[in-house]
């Protein structure tokens, strides 16, 4: 039997402006007693900023460090610009190390900085308080993470699909170090490991995400997902059984509920999720579908009749409801013969497979590839005594590609192979509104005759507009 559900993650990009507005800050210098030691300002901070004015960004760091290391290190201008000219060079630990510390000396960097005539930053200026710069370096941060993402999902060669998930996964963690309280960075973050094949890697980001925001579905069915591909089912029921009872009853939620519920083999408990989920969405063909296809395994015929007809009558073009239905037919027609004596004349199971029979027909029809769906037809027609359609139905589930030696085979133009057999003995139709034209013709054992191949065993050729569509070996 056949149950639907299965995620892609993408980022979402989101869209900074490329320059911030830049507000003007009055920096105050404060003199401590005739030392002259200045909290802010001084010889280095000045040479810092004609660095940053002339892009020499690594020199402004030598002279910064200078200051905090031998000089002052309360120095809140100085780990100010340490922290912006690290977040120019997007070396991100460090420039929120800069950061924390210059806020802890000076609180209104959070929303002002330092300002410096003719700054050289292109995205963002110095004049901006942390919180601005910390959003603006997030943003390029995760959306250079998108890019990569992309860049590899739409990659052909695997060697640069692995590089740009990589660098996905590098721009995601940065994206989380910088804004620790967005959920998205995270979640995207565990998107990255996930397509790159380190899943349980992506653990960490999606429980620390799950514990931002406990109800974040996306989150929750990420981290479910990863548990259930690992076999950690035990882990997965109680995150979904919380998210199914915030009333969050998506299919995608009810697939992994109840796939968890059957694996541990709490089958009533996966029955009870599609059954609640119909009773608040009574017209999903996906719930009733999924809830017959359970019921339907747990032999409950009657019930999974009910459902899958209901499915079926909401949307009968997917070839699985034609089977699941014609198959929920087959097997109560099956389960009633086996309960009936030997000697019984009842032959009521027989409505069953009536039942069954164009079900089975249109699932072919929609799908004619499917071996499973030929066999139950063939096993339908040979108890409805339609035997030449059981042949033929038997023949396509286990098709034979070629017979005596190659010189029959599937697609053969009939005229090519009366002129290798000979006109058939017998020419039977096959005894279906679906598959009329369908012949069946029959070849008796012969050997030798002039001109004509000989044939180890009888043989049934079966001919569709003008051409062999299968064969059966008489044994």
């Amino acid at each position: 039997m056949r149950v639907t559900g299965e995620e892609t993650y993408k980022p979402r990009s989101i869209n900074w402006p490329a320059r911030f507005l830049t507000i003007a800050v009055i920096a105050v210098l404060s003199l401590a007693g005739s030392s002259a030691s200045f909290a802010g300002g001084g010889p280095n901070v000045t040479g810092a900023k004609l660095y940053i004015q002339q892009n020499a960004l690594d020199k402004a760091i030598d002279v910064l460090i200078k200051e905090v290391s031998t000089i002052n290190e309360k120095n809140e201008d100085a780990w100010y610009l340490l922290g912006y000219v690290y977040s120019r060079q997007e070396k991100y630990d460090k420039m929120l190390d800069a950061f924390n510390k210059a806020l802890a000396l000076k609180p209104k960097f959070q929303k002002k900085g330092v300002k410096i005539g003719k700054d050289t930053g292109t995205l963002y200026h110095s004049s901006l308080g942390v919180e601005q710069i910390l959003k603006a370096v997030w943003a390029k941060s995760f959306n250079s993470g998108v890019k990569h993402f992309n860049a590899a999902v739409n990659a052909e060669d695997d060697s640069v699909k692995g590089t740009s998930f990589e660098q996905a996964i590098g721009c995601f963690s940065d994206a989380a170090m910088i804004q620790p309280d967005s959920t998205l960075s995270y979640r995207n973050w565990a998107a990255a490991l996930i397509n790159a094949g380190r899943s349980d890697e992506s653990i960490v980001p999606l429980t620390t995400a799950l514990e931002k925001n406990p109800k974040d579905v996306d989150v929750i069915m990420m981290l479910s997902n990863v548990y259930m591909n690992s076999g950690r089912d035990s882990l997965a029921i109680p995150i979904l059984e919380q998210l199914w009872s915030y009333g969050v009853q998506t299919e995608e939620v009810a697939d992994n509920l109840s796939r968890v519920y059957i694996r541990s083999n709490q089958i009533e408990k996966a029955k009870g999720v599609f059954k609640a989920a119909i009773e608040t969405n009574p017209s999903s063909y996906h719930f009733r579908f999924n809830y017959g296809t359970i019921l339907l395994e747990s032999k409950s015929f009657d019930e999974a009749i009910e459902h899958l007809a209901k499915a079926h009558e909401i949307d009968p073009s997917s070839p699985d409801i034609s089977y699941n239905l014609g198959a929920a037919y087959l097997n109560r027609g099956v389960n009633t013969r086996e309960g009936l004596a030997e000697d019984s004349e009842d032959k009521s199971y027989l409505e069953d497979f009536k039942s069954a029979f164009p079900f089975l027909e249109q699932s072919i029809k929609i799908n004619p590839d499917d071996e499973s769906s030929w066999f139950a037809l063939g096993r339908i027609a040979g108890q409805l005594n339609k035997i030449v359609l059981a042949g033929y139905a038997f023949s396509k589930g286990e098709p034979t590609k070629s017979a005596l030696d190659d010189k029959i085979i599937v697609g053969m133009p009939t005229e090519t192979l009366k002129a290798i057999m000979g006109e058939p003995d017998a020419i039977k139709a096959v005894e279906s509104e679906v598959f009329s034209t369908v012949e069946e013709w029959g070849y008796k054992e012969r050997r030798g005759s002039k001109g004509i191949v000989g044939i180890p065993e009888p043989l049934r050729v079966y001919v569709h507009d003008g051409r062999v569509d299968a064969l059966m070996v008489l044994k």
